[in-house]
């Protein structure tokens, strides 16, 4: 799932690149990382979604996604004769997070045997469950997870899973709350690198 903020507040954008434009790829590092710390705050935003709307931990759906962080540079003519120079040749005009995370196995989620021996499963916490009529719980290369055999002979078997982590974060509301999260941690935090890069310390 990728959530790309185009033109997030130019103006601290700007403001980055008249500061730094002194220091050869000041302008960008700063905006990657204020992107960088932009995109793990939009990730704990969507696992306290995930643990509000799905029956699973914030840790389990937390564990299974990472983000990936781009800056796109646009050439431009600077003030000063910058580029001239080869000073502050280039500057960020988008950011870019991609959510990357796998399907997310049925144990997880709130899976639990009926009296009469039947296996049932609640993925969402305002849906009702599912039964499945031939699945098992077994340990197979090294860890539980939920099966169900294919046909009537015992084997071949395949293992169930719920949602993936993307898929969860498909709906509006919550996409709007990461693109939020994401605008408002990156214009904190440019403010927070300019002087760090500024002062030559480490982050």
């Amino acid at each position: 799932m990728n959530i790309e903020i185009k033109e997030v507040d130019g103006s601290s954008l700007d403001r980055a690149t008249k500061i730094l434009a002194g220091i050869a790829d000041g302008a960008r590092d700063a905006a990657y990382n204020a992107a960088k710390r932009a995109g793990q705050a939009a990730k704990t935003e969507a696992g306290r979604y995930a643990a509000k709307a799905y029956t699973i931990s914030k840790s389990t759906f937390m564990k299974r996604v990472s983000v990936e962080t781009k800056t796109h540079l646009d050439s431009y003519s600077a003030p000063g004769g910058y580029i001239k120079k080869g000073l502050g040749a280039h500057r960020v005009t988008s950011v870019s997070i991609n959510f990357r995370g796998s399907v997310i196995p049925l144990l997880e989620f709130n899976t639990r045997f009926t009296g009469g021996g039947r296996l049932t499963t609640q993925v969402k916490r305002n849906g009702g469950g599912g039964t499945f009529q031939h699945a098992f719980v077994a340990r197979v290369y090294g860890k539980n997870a939920v099966f169900e055999r294919v046909g009537k002979a015992r084997f071949p078997i395949e293992e169930k899973y719920g949602p993936s982590t993307a898929h969860m974060m498909r709906e509006d509301s919550v996409v709007e709350n990461m693109t939020k999260t994401i605008g408002e941690t990156f214009e904190k935090r440019m403010e927070h690198e300019i002087w760090r890069i500024l002062t030559g310390l480490s982050r």
